[in-house]
């Protein structure tokens, strides 16, 4: 079997962003219409993730209702209903756009990092599609709490 991938509504960006953070293939975009997270979702054989029940009705599309308004509880909802610790690949996405991150040299991103950035960290990341660089910054160990929230039963 393979992982999931996910498509999420509009109501779900909080949930899409966790789980890109875990490594999750989640489509997202406060833009996207029904038709598109159909579509999406059909074509792509994703997991359509909503917190209405509306999508419910299209019995060719796996849609998983989100009961709570909470990302935490959103979170823990899909991580247990698909048994995801078993397939994480944490901080390999990107957390903006979905795409793969790849590790880069700082010199060949030196001039688009600020000062404090350049001078204090080493390790970087950068996502093929758009560009984005991450380092393991302030942000890191409350990500990382996360991370361990799933693998940690």
């Amino acid at each position: 079997m393979e992982a999931p991938t996910f498509v999420a509504d509009v109501h779900l960006g909080k949930l899409a962003k966790a789980l890109r953070l875990l490594g999750f293939d989640t489509l997202y975009s406060n833009a996207y219409t029904p038709t598109q997270l159909l579509a999406l979702a059909r074509e792509q054989h994703r997991v359509l993730l909503s917190r209405g029940s509306a999508f419910q009705k299209h019995t060719d599309v796996h849609t998983v209702v989100i009961q709570s308004e909470d990302p935490d509880r959103q979170f823990q909802q899909v991580v247990q209903q698909f048994a995801l610790r078993e397939w994480l690949h944490p901080f390999t996405r990107c957390l903006v756009c979905n795409g793969l991150l790849k590790k880069v040299d700082k010199e060949t991103i030196a001039t688009q990092l600020q000062p404090n950035t350049r001078q204090y960290f080493s390790e970087f990341w950068q996502c093929a599609t758009c560009h984005r660089i991450y380092w393991k910054g302030s942000h890191y160990d409350h990500m990382l709490n996360l991370v361990q929230k799933v693998r940690v039963p």
